[in-house]
């Protein structure tokens, strides 16, 4: 089944591109299209909540509110998942439910509120990730920039006071996260001026390759697994075998 396990433990460097590049596209067609909501991270819109509510918008300040609460929701999703069914293939999952998802939004209608977007891009960011964490060793962010800029310039310094190599290494990782993401943030608000809602579809064909890759890593593991039980199920064969020609060299 594609729901097993990768046999890769490694993500590759292109799968957190595209996701990078996802993550600041969907923060320019938030706020751009839909109410100024900050759906990625949640630091602005508790903010902007506490100040509606203390100002006495309390209609203004529930659209933030709504917003931190699918985010919540779906890091408890990302969190329970994986954690009692392990043999899921949790990345691959995710990726299925975001196409479908930003599939789905590009068809939302005009007149719905934008309730109904920022809500479900809140959800997608926090189960996004809540997922996809490590690039080759790195902990690293594909739907915000604030901790990857501070990695960068940290591993940087530390790479020129120490003179160590792998220190340039973290910080060019996080550096070119950073870049990914700003240039999805770029071609956001670019398409979202001049496709409206339907620029979402972008982001769907962008991780589509990246679901490709998903289940062709998937295949592969499944038939390395059921190569290593078509082994072990031949092995006492062999061994029954080695041991009658033994018990005929005794006679």
């Amino acid at each position: 089944m594609m729901l097993f396990n990768n046999f890769k433990h490694d993500l590759t460097p292109y799968v957190f591109a595209m996701f990078a590049v996802i993550g600041g596209f969907l923060e320019a067609f938030t706020f751009t299209l839909h109410g100024g909501v900050f759906c990625n991270a949640q630091t602005g819109n508790v903010v902007m909540f506490v100040i509606d509510f203390v100002r006495g918008d309390f209609a203004g300040g529930l659209r933030y509110l709504y917003s931190i609460l699918a985010y919540v929701f779906g890091i408890i999703i990302s969190t329970i998942i994986p954690s009692r069914f392990k043999k899921v293939n949790w990345p691959l999952v995710v990726t299925v439910i975001e196409i479908v998802a930003l599939v789905g939004i590009a068809f939302i209608p005009h007149s719905a509120s934008d309730w109904f977007t920022y809500v479900t891009v809140a959800f997608l960011c926090s189960v996004q990730y809540n997922t996809f964490t490590k690039l080759r060793g790195v902990a690293l962010a594909t739907t915000f920039c604030t901790n990857n800029i501070r990695q960068t310039v940290m591993h940087l310094v530390r790479g020129i006071s120490e003179r160590d190599g792998s220190e340039y290494k973290k910080s060019a990782v996080y550096a070119f996260i950073v870049l990914c993401f700003a240039a999805g943030a770029a071609v956001g608000v670019v398409a979202a001026d001049g496709l409206g809602n339907y620029c979402i579809l972008i982001c769907a064909a962008l991780i589509t390759p990246v679901l490709a890759l998903f289940i062709a890593d998937s295949s592969i593991s499944v038939k390395l697994r059921k190569a290593a039980a078509n082994n072990a199920q031949a092995a006492p064969s062999d061994n029954a075998v080695q041991l009658t020609i033994d018990d005929v060299d005794k006679k």
